[in-house]
């Protein structure tokens, strides 16, 4: 089930959210940053604890965009029903802009970048959401499997292009992507991956090596002990976006809720198709080997503004601040922690120059 909602916490956390965003914005008109692009805020001490997130189970009709103009009302119209959940990203299943024909189709009809981002832009800002709307993306004579990523504000954060289409897609005509792009999303350091990426730790290690801690991934099916096992050796929570089940993936590989068209509940009329949570973001996963001995002097200064949630079968734990102006990595640096990813990293190192001797 979802985390109870809290209205307090909720207005809290969208202003935190709100005033990253902004900041972002503004850092990326000083740098000189392309029109609509946002920025990491360096140098901020605030982080957002939880974030708010519905994966939507939602298939839209076909639409010609390339022939006819970009037509976003169906999604306009159902982010206007998330919208009552008062959510700070919104994920749609994979393509779900072009394929309601079929990906042939779909191929056949698919809009370029600019046009697309700029209509999911005004849904974002009219709704004041973070919106992740998968399509077919036309660029240079050639089509991908596109995961634009649109934060509250309309601004264009980054579009994902599925590194490893199937066999299927590639023969109909998508080009597969070779870049796996991380960027800072409203306060949240953001990323993708669709569908058949989850078979390939690639992407993953991608994402982990660029500190992404909230990974969309719209999909055609389920995905499963894939995604727990993502989420949890790699630190970063899930939203899985599928037309018939939904998904939202805590760090620790456990799923916060189960929600979509094909629920028995939501079929029979008693809940809505899409699935809603609130993830705890100011998070870090650490290895057990010399962290562990710090968890008793960390708990004892920082204590109840800390939880530490250990998974001893796989040497792992989760350090988690439950205040915006205490950033996890700062109790870290404190406590001399070295997160998962570097000790690993270090671990690798060594054993590659140990090899050569």
């Amino acid at each position: 089930m979802a985390h109870r909602h809290d209205a307090r916490s909720d207005i809290s956390r969208r202003q935190v959210l709100k005033s990253l965003g902004a900041a972002a914005g503004s850092l990326a008109i000083a740098h000189g940053a392309p029109a609509g692009a946002s920025a990491a805020v360096s140098g901020t001490r605030r982080v957002p604890c939880t974030v708010r997130v519905a994966a939507v189970s939602y298939a839209m009709p076909f639409h010609p965009h390339r022939q006819e103009g970009v037509n976003l009302q169906a999604m306009r119209e159902m982010t206007a029903e998330v919208a009552r959940e008062r959510p700070d990203f919104v994920c749609y299943p994979e393509a779900c802009a072009c394929v309601g024909n079929g990906f042939e189709a779909g191929v056949a009809s698919a809009p370029e970048l600019e046009p697309y981002v700029a209509e999911v832009g005004k849904i974002a800002r009219e709704f004041d959401t973070a919106i992740v709307a998968p399509f077919l993306e036309y660029k240079a004579g050639r089509v991908y499997n596109s995961v634009p990523i649109v934060d509250r504000q309309g601004n264009f954060v980054l579009a994902y292009h599925k590194n490893y289409p199937t066999i299927g897609e590639m023969e109909l005509g998508i080009t597969p992507g070779t870049e796996v792009p991380v960027a800072e999303c409203d306060g949240v350091r953001v990323g993708a991956a669709v569908c058949f990426d989850a078979n390939f730790d690639q992407v993953a290690v991608e994402l982990e090596r660029q500190r992404a801690r909230l990974v969309f991934w719209p999909s055609m099916y389920w995905g499963g002990r894939l995604l727990e096992h993502w989420a949890q050796r790699y630190g970063f929570a899930m939203a899985l976006a599928y037309n018939s089940e939904c998904a939202i993936i805590d760090m620790n590989g456990d799923a916060l809720i189960r929600q979509g068209a094909d629920t028995y509940q939501v079929r029979q009329g008693r809940l809505p198709p899409w699935a809603v949570a609130d993830i705890a973001m100011n998070r870090e996963l650490y290895h057990l080997d010399e962290n562990q001995k710090q968890i008793v002097a960390i708990l004892e200064k920082y204590r109840p503004d800390v939880d530490v949630e250990i998974s001893d079968p796989e040497g792992f734990f989760l350090l988690s601040s439950k205040r915006d102006d205490l950033p996890v990595e700062d109790v870290a640096a404190e406590f001399g922690l070295e997160t998962l990813r570097d000790y690993l990293a270090r671990s690798v190192k060594m054993r590659s120059e140990r090899v050569k001797e």
